[in-house]
């Protein structure tokens, strides 16, 4: 007796970093197809859904479900569009607990009003950003500060 409920779903692999301190590496499930865009769903677009906790299998085989509003970021694969321009600003983020991430912030606004504080301000819950080889998203209601590096 198979489920037909069933909804395909591939597998990312993601590090979860919380607001007290806990990394929980695990594998989040993506939809085959993206509710509000075409192409598969992305990890940014399960976070930004109304549903207030993530599903999560940790690498030690648990379920977990994760309240989003916990995460201060994770590391993940971002791909941007490819079509837009990105005014880029070089961000120091601190988090409440001390952790700090340093990296580029990639704004999809005009230049000439490429204000950082119009993009955290105006934007979604959760931002990307590029530091070395690393992709993250933030989760701006946990960030404790943001400073422009020069």
């Amino acid at each position: 007796m198979g489920n037909d409920l069933r909804v395909e779903k591939r597998q990312e692999q993601v590090s979860l970093f919380m607001a007290d301190g806990v990394v929980l590496e695990a594998t989040v499930f993506l939809a085959q197809y993206a509710m509000h865009h075409s192409g598969g769903q992305r990890v940014i677009d399960l976070l930004l859904e109304d549903d207030p906790f993530l599903p999560a299998k940790a690498a030690s085989g648990d379920f977990h479900l994760v309240r989003k509003g916990m995460i201060s970021h994770l590391r993940c694969q971002v791909k941007l569009e490819e079509d837009l321009v990105y005014v880029e600003r070089q961000v120091k983020i601190s988090f409440p607990g001390g952790e700090v991430l340093q990296g580029v912030v990639k704004m999809d606004l005009p230049e000439s009003s490429a204000r950082l504080t119009d993009y955290i301000n105006g934007g979604n819950e959760f931002f990307p950003l590029f530091s070395g080889d690393n992709a993250y998203l933030v989760n701006r209601s946990m960030v404790r500060d943001l400073v422009l590096v020069d």
